[in-house]
C-alpha cells in the first residue's frame, strides 16, 4: 500500500476487508504515521458519532440531500484542498515503534552504569607541576620557635612558617604576648 487511502481505513474499520487484504492494511496502519492518525481519527469519529445518536431528522429524503451534496462537489470542480499533515501523539508514537521504550530505557540503564563505575573508579594522583622554591630556615627572635620560608617562583608567593610558639586559644592574646617583638 504507497498511498494513504482513507478509503481503506473506513473499509477496516467497517469490516469490510477480509484474509490477507484485512491483514495487509492494518499491518500498513501500524507501520504508517499518516495512516495511523487517520485510522484513529476515524475510530474516534465513530465512536462520538454511536455515542451521541442524531436527535433531528431530515427533512428532505436521502437521495435529495446526497443530490446536493454531489450537485456542490460537481460546481466546485477539481479545487485543490489543503490537508493539515497530521502531529502524532506520544501514544502514536510508541505505537508505531513498540521497541522504543525499551531502547530507551537500556539507555538510561547503561549511561546511569557508566556513571557509577566512572565514580567508583580511584582518580590517578594529580602530577603536581614542578615548581622552583626556595626554603630559608632562620631562627626566630621567639624563644624555643623557627621560621620557615618557602619561596615560590611560578606562584610569585613567599609562606613563612613559624614553629614552637605557644599556643593560644585567641589572636588578640597571641598579639599582645608578641607585641614587643622587632618586626
Amino acid at each position: 500500500m504507497k498511498l494513504h487511502d482513507p478509503a481503506l481505513m473506513t473499509a477496516l474499520l467497517d469490516g469490510e476487508l477480509k484474509g490477507w487484504r484485512r491483514w495487509y492494511v492494518r499491518r500498513h496502519v501500524a507501520r504508517c504515521p499518516t495512516c495511523a492518525v487517520e485510522y484513529r481519527l476515524q475510530r474516534h469519529a465513530r465512536d462520538l458519532l454511536r455515542q451521541h445518536p442524531p436527535r433531528h431528522h431530515m427533512p428532505d429524503s436521502p437521495d435529495f440531500f446526497w443530490s446536493k451534496v454531489r450537485n456542490e462537489i460537481n460546481q466546485r470542480g477539481a479545487t485543490p484542498v489543503a490537508v493539515p499533515n497530521p502531529r502524532l501523539s506520544l501514544a502514536d508514537w510508541i505505537w508505531l515503534r513498540p521497541l522504543a521504550l525499551p531502547a530507551v530505557a537500556a539507555t538510561l540503564a547503561i549511561l546511569l552504569a557508566t556513571v557509577t563505575l566512572l565514580q567508583l573508579r580511584p582518580a590517578p594522583p594529580a602530577k603536581s607541576p614542578p615548581v622552583a622554591s626556595r626554603v630559608i630556615t632562620a631562627t626566630s627572635p621567639v624563644p624555643n620557635s623557627v621560621a620557615t620560608a618557602f619561596h615560590s617562583d611560578a606562584a610569585e608567593a613567599t609562606v613563612i612558617w613559624v614553629s614552637g610558639l605557644p599556643w593560644t586559644p585567641d589572636m588578640t592574646e597571641m598579639q599582645t604576648l608578641f607585641a614587643n617583638l622587632d618586626t
